[in-house]
């Protein structure tokens, strides 16, 4: 069971890298089989066709994203304004570790997103309207304390979304550009610190 767990689990991480390098029309399943290491057989056999596949990817995506943002249990409660802004730090902070982890994840839905396609609209109706509502809160809560401006909600999500992902999502060009590798332990804490600065001083 643990070596099946193991098995699909390969499949998905690399159907996610496929996906998000060539889009869904450009990946074939024997690629992402042999990136996982695995016989072009299992991809039927656990997933039965590359949209199915596509789906799992994406909800083991979300499911990855959920599990690695997810608050730390704490006794602290956010009663005062600068815990509050710790809070707000810290959450800052996990995201753009995520980002930095996971560019894979922008990456793909950048890839469906300009398509405008059925599986945009299935993953927005099934987890990122959700992740939105979530980053809207956030968004309203840092409005509250005069952190941000009172300015639109949307337009602010997506330029702490712009400002956490780009770097990650444009290595190539950030390394071609700045010659500076993002996926280096300093430079995403040099990374942190900057999206920091910009949106909680």
């Amino acid at each position: 069971m643990q070596q099946k767990e193991a098995t699909r689990a390969a499949i998905l991480q690399a159907a996610l890298q496929v996906f998000s390098e060539h889009g869904f029309a450009g990946s074939s399943t024997r690629d992402i089989a042999e990136l996982a290491g695995v016989h072009h057989a299992l991809i039927k056999y656990y997933f039965n066709s590359k949209d199915a596949l596509w789906r799992e990817a994406v909800t083991f995506l979300f499911a990855r994203q959920f599990a690695e943002l997810a608050a730390p249990p704490s006794t602290v409660q956010l009663r005062t304004r600068e815990s509050r802004r710790q809070f707000a730090r810290e959450a800052l902070r996990r995201y753009v570790l995520y980002c930095a982890r996971h560019p894979e994840h922008a990456r793909l839905m950048v890839q469906e997103s300009v398509r405008d396609s059925e599986r945009l609209h299935w993953a927005a109706d099934h987890f990122i309207g959700e992740t939105s509502r979530s980053a809207e809160r956030f968004v309203r809560m840092l409005q509250g304390e005069g952190i941000l401006p009172k300015a639109s909600a949307p337009a602010l999500v997506y330029v702490i979304v712009g400002a956490a992902q780009s770097f990650y999502t444009l290595a190539p060009e950030v390394r071609r550009v700045w010659n500076i590798d993002p996926a280096d332990d300093a430079v995403i804490e040099a990374h942190i610190e900057a999206v920091l600065g910009v949106f909680i001083r």
